[in-house]
């Protein structure tokens, strides 16, 4: 697989301070996560496994794992040093979750009961086709 070189996220002084970005950068960051874990709880049962594209950074699979403590988790992202840095930001409850360096058309398959793609600014159309029926 080609390594990822866009968006600056190969560069270890940009994945150093990432963290501290998004929810300084973007207005009501932690409110859109608890949204989308709402929204999810909607459709997805209690034991749930949920895609999370753009996953790199691990803030939204934590704000995810945290407050559902028996969904699974599949994060995708194509930059692995901002995987790296998921692993590192999940700590313990990287248990969940699996972590995938690609795009959503190369990760394992679904069925998902839920995906999100938060702050991300492309999706695919696998990612749709990735869902369990009726979602």
């Amino acid at each position: 697989m080609p390594r990822y070189d866009g968006n600056g996220f190969d560069d270890p002084a940009v994945v150093a301070r990432y963290a501290e970005n998004p929810p300084r950068l973007v207005p009501g960051f932690h409110d859109l996560h608890r949204m989308t874990r709402l929204l999810l709880a909607e459709r997805a049962p209690a034991d749930g496994r949920i895609l999370v594209v753009g996953a790199g950074g691990g803030l939204e699979l934590r704000s995810f794992a945290e407050a559902r403590p028996d969904w699974r988790f599949l994060g995708v992202d194509p930059s692995p040093q901002m995987l790296e840095l998921a692993v590192r930001t999940l700590g313990p409850l990287g248990s969940r979750v699996e972590l995938h360096e690609g795009e959503v058309a190369s990760a394992p398959t679904g069925p998902f009961d839920g995906a999100s793609c938060l702050l991300r600014n492309a999706v695919r159309a696998p990612a749709r086709t990735a869902l369990a029926a009726g979602e």
